[in-house]
C-alpha cells in the first residue's frame, strides 16, 4: 500500500507552498525537456479564469515524484483546497523529475527557475522566510498560511495516532523515547494525559493503531504494547500535583469504574474534596472484576488506582447506592454528584432455552472469577459473542477448569470485535473458534444444558456503513454437545438503582439521558458520564468522559460558562514534540515486520495469576519504536530523509 498525492486542476493556483512544505521532498512542479516526460496540452493553460485562460503557464501543478509518507501538511497548508492525500494505494507511478531547459519560444515557456523556484530544495526552506518561525500546528497569525482567503480552518493537526486517542496520548513521542532507550521518559509522556497508563498499556483497544500510517506501508506499529513496555521498565513514579487552589464543595461520584475514576482524579487535581462510592469489594469496576488477573495484573491496575487516591480521593467500596447509602443523601449532603455506574447488566440472546440451569450471563461469571479463586466451572462451555467480555469469559472458564471451550461467533475472526491479540492468545491456550456460526436454541435434559443448537451463517454484502449482516444459511443446523453457555452479546445499564420520582431520566434503552455537552441530567447538580449514558465502550473512552464530566462538575460549582473552562487543569503537563535546529530526520519506509508479542506457553494457559503476554524484550522494544514515521514532527515542517526500495536501487543504478 501507498500515498498518492492528488490535486484539483481546477482550483490549484501553483503557488508551490505545497512543494516547498513537503518534508520528504516528494512534490515537483518542473517538467523536464528531453529526458522525462512533457505535460499535456491542457496542462499547459494558465489557472487564471476569463480570457488569460487559454494563454500557456510557466508553471504546473504540482506532481508526486517519490515516495510520500501521508503527513497532510500539503492538503492542510493549500490555500484552495485542492490537494487531496488517497490512502491504500495498491500501484503507485511516480512522474519523472528532470533537469529544466529552455523549451522552443513558440510554445510560450520559459525556464521556471526564471520566476521562481519549482524544484524541492534540501533542506525544506521556510515557507514565510527566515525571519518567521513556522510549522502546521501553532500559526500566530491567520496570514501566515492565507488563512484570510478561506476564514480561520480549526482543522486537527495532530499525528493520527494522537487525533484517534480519545484522551489525546502523544503516542509518537513516546514511541520514539522508547526507541532511543528513553524509558523514563516515555513512562512520563505517556502517564500525562491518561489517568491508567499502567492498565492501558495492557488492555487499551489502540484506537490509535487503527490510523497508524506506518501501516500504509506495512503493519502499524505496536504502540499498546511500547506503552506497557514503557510503564514496565520506566523508573518514573508520578508526581502527585497539588492543586493550586482548594475549594469547599465537595463532589460524590457512585462508581469506581475508569469514569468515575477519571473524572475524580481531574476532580482531584482541581481541588475538590471527591469521594467516590463502589458496590464492590474492589476499585476499578470493569477493570477489576471483569478483565481477569492473567491479562491485566492487579499490581498494574493497583497502579493507576493508589495514583489517584494519593491525591485525596476517598473511595468508599462496599457502598450500594439504594441499598447502603440512598440517592437522596447523595443529593443533600453533596454540592454535585456523578453518576458513572457502568453497563453491566447482560444483554440476552432471544433463543429457546436461554433460561435454562447452565446459561450465565459472562459478565456474572467474570465478576465470581475474579472475586472468588476457588470459582470453577466443569464439562464443556460454548461462549457465545466475539467482543473482549467473551474473549475474557473463553479464556478464564479455561482456567476455571473446563474441559473445552468454543467461542460461537456468527462473523469471520476479521470482524471480532475483540483485539486481534487476545484472539490470537485465546486459539494458542486451545479455545475452540466457530466462525460465521450462531445459536438457534440451548438444548437441555432434565433442566439442565446438554447442547447447542447452532445455525451456520453467511455474510450479505455490506451496508452503507460497510458492515456485513450476517443471514442464517437454511438446513444448516448442527449440534455441540455443552454444559455450560456464557452469554457475551453485549451490556446495558441498569437504572434500578434510582428512586421513584428522581429528575434524572431514563432512554428507552436503559441510559441516563443527558446534555450532551454538560452531561448534566435533569436534576440539578446530577451529572452522567461513561457507558451509563452511551452504552458500553472502552476504557480509554470512559477515561476521558470523565475528564470530560470533571470539566462540567468545574464549571457548575464554579458558576463559569463551559466555554471558558480548559479540558485540562490549568497546571496539568503536556510534553510537545521538538526538532533541535537543524536536526534532521531519517524514515526507513523498506517493509519492516511488526514485533509479535510473546506469549506464554504450556501450564500458562491453565494458571490464573500468570500474565500469559509475557511482554516485548528490550531488542524487541526499540526495534519496534523505531519503525515509527513521527508523524508528530512533520507539522514542524523538519528536513526527513526517506529511505526506500525505490531510491536504494536508484542509488545503485
Amino acid at each position: 500500500m501507498a500515498y498518492r498525492f492528488q490535486v484539483n486542476h481546477q482550483t490549484c493556483i501553483n503557488c508551490g507552498i505545497c512543494m516547498d512544505l513537503c518534508p520528504v521532498r516528494c512534490l515537483d512542479m518542473t517538467r523536464p525537456s528531453g529526458e522525462g516526460e512533457l505535460g499535456l496540452p491542457e496542462d499547459l493553460n494558465s489557472p487564471i479564469p476569463g480570457v488569460y485562460a487559454a494563454r500557456s503557464w510557466m508553471m504546473l501543478t504540482p506532481v508526486q515524484v517519490s515516495q510520500c509518507i501521508g503527513c497532510q501538511v500539503c492538503a492542510q497548508e493549500c490555500p484552495t483546497n485542492a490537494i487531496t492525500i488517497e490512502s491504500s494505494v495498491k500501484e503507485l507511478t511516480f512522474a519523472k523529475s528532470g533537469p529544466v531547459s529552455y523549451l522552443p519560444p513558440e510554445n510560450g515557456w520559459q525556464p521556471l527557475d526564471a520566476y521562481t523556484r519549482a524544484f524541492a530544495e534540501e533542506p525544506g526552506e521556510q515557507p514565510w522566510g527566515e525571519g518567521h518561525d513556522w510549522h502546521v500546528a501553532e500559526r500566530q497569525a491567520t496570514w501566515q498560511s492565507w488563512r484570510t482567503w478561506l476564514g480561520e480552518r480549526k482543522e486537527d493537526l495532530r499525528a493520527p495516532c494522537q487525533a484517534a486517542c480519545p484522551v489525546g496520548t502523544n503516542a509518537g513521542l513516546y514511541v520514539s523515547l522508547v526507541a532511543q532507550g528513553r524509558y523514563d521518559e516515555a513512562f512520563r509522556v505517556a502517564s500525562e494525559p491518561n489517568p491508567f497508563p499502567a492498565i492501558c498499556g495492557r488492555v487499551c483497544t489502540a484506537p490509535c493503531e487503527d490510523v497508524c500510517r506506518r501501516g500504509e506501508f506495512d503493519l502499524p506499529i505496536a504502540i499498546r504494547d511500547l506503552k506497557r513496555f514503557a510503564t514496565d521498565h520506566g523508573n518514573y513514579k508520578r508526581k502527585v500535583i497539588p492543586p493550586k487552589q482548594r475549594y469547599a464543595e465537595r463532589v460524590a461520584i457512585v462508581g469506581a469504574g475508569p469514569t468515575g475514576m477519571s473524572a475524580a482524579y481531574y476532580l482531584a487535581r482541581r481541588g475538590y474534596n471527591v469521594t467516590v462510592f463502589d458496590a464492590m469489594p474492589i476499585a476499578g469496576g470493569m477493570m477489576a472484576i471483569g478483565i481477569p488477573d492473567y491479562r491485566l495484573p492487579r499490581v498494574e491496575l493497583n497502579r493507576d488506582i493508589d495514583d489517584i487516591r494519593e491525591l485525596g480521593v476517598e473511595i468508599k467500596l462496599n457502598t450500594a447506592i439504594g441499598l447502603d447509602v440512598e440517592f437522596e443523601e447523595l443529593e443533600r449532603e453533596y454540592n454535585a454528584v456523578l453518576l458513572a455506574v457502568g453497563a453491566q447488566r447482560s444483554q440476552r440472546l432471544g433463543v429457546p432455552g436461554e433460561d435454562l440451569h447452565g446459561v450465565i450471563p459472562a459478565t456474572n461469571f467474570l465478576k465470581d472469577f475474579n472475586l472468588n479463586p476457588e470459582t470453577r466451572l466443569e464439562g464443556d462451555v460454548a461462549v457465545v459473542g466475539g467482543g473482549s467480555t467473551a474473549l475474557d469469559a473463553a479464556r478464564s472458564a479455561l482456567r476455571a477448569g473446563a474441559r473445552s471451550v468454543h467461542i460461537l461467533y456468527r462473523r469471520t475472526r476479521v470482524e471480532m470485535p475483540a483485539q486481534a491479540e487476545e484472539v490470537r492468545a485465546a486459539i494458542a491456550e486451545g479455545i475452540q473458534l466457530h466462525e460465521l456460526v450462531a445459536p438457534a436454541q440451548i438444548l437441555s435434559s432434565e433442566g439442565r444444558v446438554k447442547g447447542v443448537r447452532c445455525q451456520r451463517m453467511v455474510l450479505s454484502e455490506p451496508d452503507e456503513k460497510g458492515r456485513r449482516k450476517p443471514v442464517p444459511v437454511l438446513g444448516s443446523e448442527f449440534d455441540i454437545p455443552i454444559d455450560i453457555v456464557l452469554v457475551a452479546i453485549g451490556e446495558a445499564p441498569d437504572p434500578s438503582f434510582l428512586p421513584e420520582g428522581t429528575s434524572v431520566g431514563v432512554a428507552p434503552w436503559g441510559g441516563l439521558l443527558i446534555n450532551p455537552q454538560t452531561l448534566a441530567t435533569g436534576a440539578p447538580g446530577v451529572f452522567a458520564a461513561g457507558d451509563v449514558t452511551y452504552g458500553p465502550k472502552t476504557i480509554i473512552n470512559a477515561a476521558a468522559h470523565g475528564r470530560q464530566a470533571a470539566r462540567s462538575i468545574h464549571a457548575y460549582l464554579r458558576q463559569l460558562p463551559l466555554r471558558y473552562v480548559t479540558e485540562f487543569p490549568e497546571d496539568e503537563l503536556q510534553t510537545v514534540s521538538t526538532l533541535l535546529p537543524g536536526e534532521t530526520l531519517t524514515l526507513d519506509l523498506r517493509p519492516t515486520p511488526r514485533e509479535v508479542m510473546p506469549l506464554r506457553e504450556g501450564a500458562a494457559s491453565r494458571d490464573r495469576s500468570i500474565e500469559f503476554a509475557a511482554g516485548f524484550t528490550e531488542e524487541q522494544a526499540r526495534r519496534e519504536g523505531s519503525r515509527c514515521l513521527r508523524c508528530d514532527l512533520a507539522y514542524l515542517c523538519p528536513s526527513v530523509h526517506v529511505i526506500s526500495a525505490e531510491n536504494l536501487v536508484s542509488a545503485k543504478a
